[in-house]
């Protein structure tokens, strides 16, 4: 009986993978919305990428491939890796320079866009040749690694820390817009 795959990073070590590009789609986002902006870019769905990208991750789920999945929805990368980061009480290292996007120069950009048909990924390191077979075709990368620990680091598309924080810290700024 194979155990159901849950968005919280399960172990250090672990690799974090993002599966889909991210192009720089912010119109309606939860991003924009906090800074008063609407914007004119929405994300666009390619629905025959999109199932075909469904269904070679379904297959590394089934086969006991992947740790984790979370999707990237409200909120884009940023909240998906962060909120996956509190589920598991662990931290993590990604890599905006690692990310697979299209037409994207500005770090918030990339870190919030709300593309479709996107899911942050772990695998644990003996699965990851297998992983990336299963996906060979579709967009996904390797783009950092779980932490023991529970600090959360974003090195930015220059090469510098962006985000350097305690996911507890982040997990009680994020809660507490929902206290009303």
């Amino acid at each position: 009986v194979k155990k159901a795959v849950t968005m919280d990073v399960k172990q250090a070590g672990d690799a974090v993978y993002m599966v889909g590009e991210t192009f720089d789609e912010l119109g309606g986002s939860e991003y924009y919305a906090l800074h008063g902006r609407i914007g004119n870019r929405v994300p666009i769905v390619d629905a025959v990428r999109a199932r075909d990208r469904y269904r070679a991750l379904s297959r590394a789920i089934t086969s006991g491939m992947v740790a984790s999945c979370h999707d990237c929805s409200d909120g884009g990368l940023g909240v998906a890796l962060a909120e996956s980061c509190f589920a598991g009480g662990l931290g993590a290292e990604v890599d905006l320079r690692k990310v697979p996007a299209q037409g994207i120069t500005r770090n918030d950009s990339l870190f919030y866009s709300e593309s479709a048909s996107r899911f942050v990924v772990t695998v644990h390191p003996h699965h990851q040749a297998a992983f990336e077979e299963v996906m060979k075709g579709e967009v996904s990368a390797e783009i950092g690694t779980v932490v023991s620990g529970t600090d959360f680091t974003i090195i930015g598309l220059k090469g510098e820390t962006v985000l350097g924080a305690d996911i507890f810290e982040l997990k009680e700024a994020w809660q507490k817009t929902l206290r009303f």
